[in-house]
């Protein structure tokens, strides 16, 4: 296989798997990432994942403020491809001209499905039962681009959006292999989407994980699930905020008790259970304001509600 000098587009630990087999395989000459940001108590500043381990490779690293003035040092450096993912601003049509193999996406669905910020999330919110990688040519569009390759996975029962990131992470060193050699050697393919059956995958924001107990216990467990661990689901107990994890549990009953009520539940003892607007749903991990993360069981023997207390009133 013939070694392709590229460019590296990418900021966060999403992206490490992808950078790693690129690197080992091919001549990564330069990595675009983030600018490197303040971060926890001290506000230090805290190198980007993808900086961070571009150092650790030897492949020099640029963090422009704006992707296009990365133009002139890609002018210098040559790259014949370029990979470009989870980096975090669109980038231009002289930009994506910049190399002439072109650049190439890895994105964390099963295009045209879930085109945008989250795929991730959202493909567990909307219950899907099958996710996965694809690799696309990029154009001016929003993850409009031609298909090269897809590779697809199930969605497990008890999936949250952190374990899937973790698995669609590797899954896209596999899939980007095959892409760059199918590019060296002038055979990749290219696959129109079907842009009537796309779907959107919009960028969350904290206010989505504020939990409506009206809602049937089937949504809230896959809300839950898809915004663990980011923006992270809540409810409120006391008129604080109380974040609420996975594992979860479906219950058929909701005891007949109103949506937000605490139920005593022999299917659940060990979990916080709650009634909903269809069934109830019982939570095994919870974070209260100004504590730690913690098991159910824990937060229940402590300071967490009886039954009979409501959730989000």
């Amino acid at each position: 296989m013939r070694r392709l000098r590229l460019a590296f587009w990418g900021t966060p630990d999403i992206a490490l798997p992808c950078l790693r087999a690129a690197a080992a395989e091919h001549e990564v000459v330069l990595c675009l990432t983030q600018p490197d940001r303040r971060a926890g108590r001290g506000r230090k500043l805290k190198r980007q994942p993808v900086a961070a381990v571009a150092d650790e490779l030897g492949i020099e690293v640029y963090q422009p403020a704006k992707a296009d003035q990365a133009l002139e040092r890609l002018a210098a450096l040559k790259p014949e491809a370029m990979v470009v993912l989870a980096y975090g601003q669109l980038l231009s049509p002289a930009m994506l001209a910049a190399a002439p193999l072109g650049a190439v996406n890895i994105h964390f669905s099963l295009l045209p499905q879930l085109r945008g910020a989250a795929p991730i999330n959202w493909a567990i919110l909307r219950g899907h039962e099958r996710t996965g990688v694809s690799s696309m040519f990029m154009d001016q569009g929003l993850d409009t681009g031609e298909v090269i390759y897809q590779k697809a996975c199930p969605i497990g029962a008890q999936e949250t959006a952190g374990s899937l990131a973790d698995r669609l992470a590797e899954m896209g060193a596999q899939v980007l292999l095959p892409t760059l050699e199918a590019i060296a050697s002038g055979n990749a393919p290219r696959q129109a989407q079907n842009h009537q059956a796309a779907t959107w995958a919009p960028m969350l924001s904290k206010s989505d994980g504020l939990l409506d107990w009206s809602q049937s216990a089937v949504e809230l467990d896959r809300r839950v699930r898809g915004l663990d661990p980011w923006p992270g689901a809540y409810t409120t107990l006391g008129g604080k905020p109380l974040k609420l994890f996975a594992p979860t549990k479906v219950l058929e009953s909701n005891q007949g008790q109103a949506p937000g009520t605490v139920l005593t539940c022999e299917e659940a003892p060990d979990m916080l259970c709650v009634a909903c607007g269809q069934g109830a749903l019982a939570l095994g991990s919870v974070q209260a304001a100004g504590k730690r993360r913690m098991e159910a069981a824990q937060f229940l023997r402590g300071a967490g509600p009886a039954a009979g207390e409501r959730l989000g009133a």
